[in-house]
């Protein structure tokens, strides 16, 4: 009788986790979505649960013609009140242009979904940024001309000796009339900070507008990338970069008008971990081909420019340190380890009139400078 009842038990048990394997798997929802960009530039997020960390898609036209399979082992994270989800991307560079495109997609699962590029929900990129309110009036400038643009990690507002200092912070931007600045590692009610919102106080000092981009967030203090601007910013998304669970790491893009032109900021600080990295340099990678055309991107890539994954970059991204040759400059000004690891990068239709790091201990990094102008 024991044998039959553990038999029993055993059978039951193997039924239950049968039955629960297959309503979890039952209940995964695939979503897939086309966000719509300036002209033919789009971007395919393909919305996954967080347990699928990679996924493999098959592309074909008109129903049978394989044209590519392309295996997507990185991803960001979106999250809702509803619900959190991995958003895997693909920008539709890929599809040359046909209409008639079926997706075979299959989530590391036994199963495969099918989708038609016509039936996916198409939402324009502004809809999809996140907006607010500012707080600040801000800075009407009457000219486009030329932009003095700024990537600083303000250390949390200590220098380099560990003395709060957000005021000098702010006179640092002030002092060299910066246009707009990608600021890394902001406090907002820290305690090692006096608990003070920083990104706010550097706002109104400076009569700028702002957007705040948290990545990490514990009892009501938060830690993340800002940028400020004399400029109207128009829309904000703050992305959730792959990476460990450990300190999360984001993407802040922004959208400014700056006198009838239209240009997309962009700020990160990416991890320290070098497989880390390359997922996260490949989502961005993503985003900024999406947007194409007048972008900066700016931020502590926690790595050297001779990082292969940096490659990349570099077939479309203009280096500001390069074009002056200045590129052998440490912007991080550690006790044992310097180099520089701070960039300011632009598409081709910027040029970059000026570069320079300003050497100062108000951080442990160096803030990097560079003018640029629109091209003719």
């Amino acid at each position: 009788m024991k044998k039959i009842a553990a038999v029993l038990i055993l059978a039951l048990l193997f039924l239950l986790g049968f039955s629960f394997s297959a309503t979890v798997f039952s209940e995964e929802e695939i979503e897939m979505r086309v966000i719509q960009g300036d002209g033919d530039h789009s971007l395919i997020k393909i919305y996954t649960p967080t347990n699928i960390e990679s996924i493999y898609l098959e592309i074909y036209h008109m129903e049978s013609r394989f044209l590519a399979g392309i295996h997507l082992n990185y991803h960001t994270v979106e999250k809702s009140d509803e619900s959190t989800k991995n958003v895997f991307l693909l920008n539709t560079g890929v599809l040359s242009g046909k209409k008639q495109i079926h997706f075979k997609l299959f989530p590391g699962t036994q199963r495969e979904e099918i989708f038609r590029l016509r039936d996916l929900e198409v939402i324009e990129a502004a809809a999809e940024a996140a907006m607010i309110l500012q707080e600040s009036k801000g800075t009407q400038v009457e000219e486009m001309n030329r932009l003095k643009v700024m990537s600083f990690n303000i250390h949390h507002g200590r220098s380099r000796f560990g003395a709060y200092n957000i005021n000098d912070v702010i006179k640092t931007i002030r002092d060299h009339e910066i246009d707009i600045v990608g600021l890394q590692e902001v406090d907002r009610n820290v305690y090692r900070s006096r608990f003070e919102d920083q990104i706010k106080k550097l706002s109104v000092e400076l009569d700028m507008y702002y957007v705040y981009g948290p990545n990490i967030r514990i009892l009501g203090a938060e830690y993340g990338n800002a940028i400020l601007s004399k400029y109207p910013i128009e829309d904000f998304e703050n992305v959730t970069l792959p990476g460990n669970r450990r300190e999360k790491r984001g993407l802040l893009m922004s959208k400014i008008r700056v006198n009838g032109e239209e240009i997309r900021f962009l700020v990160t600080h990416l991890g320290l971990n070098r497989e880390e990295r390359k997922k996260q340099m490949h989502a961005i990678d993503q985003f900024v081909r999406f947007l194409g055309k007048r972008v900066v991107l700016v931020g502590d890539f926690n790595t050297t420019d001779s990082s292969i994954d940096f490659y990349d970059f570099k077939k479309y991204l203009i280096d500001a340190a390069e074009v002056f040759e200045n590129q052998h400059q440490h912007t991080y000004d550690g006790i044992v380890f310097k180099s520089r690891i701070d960039y300011i990068l632009t598409t081709q239709d910027f040029k970059t009139m000026h570069y320079e790091v300003l050497d100062t201990d108000i951080s442990d990094h160096f803030p990097v400078i560079a003018h640029i102008e629109l091209s003719e």
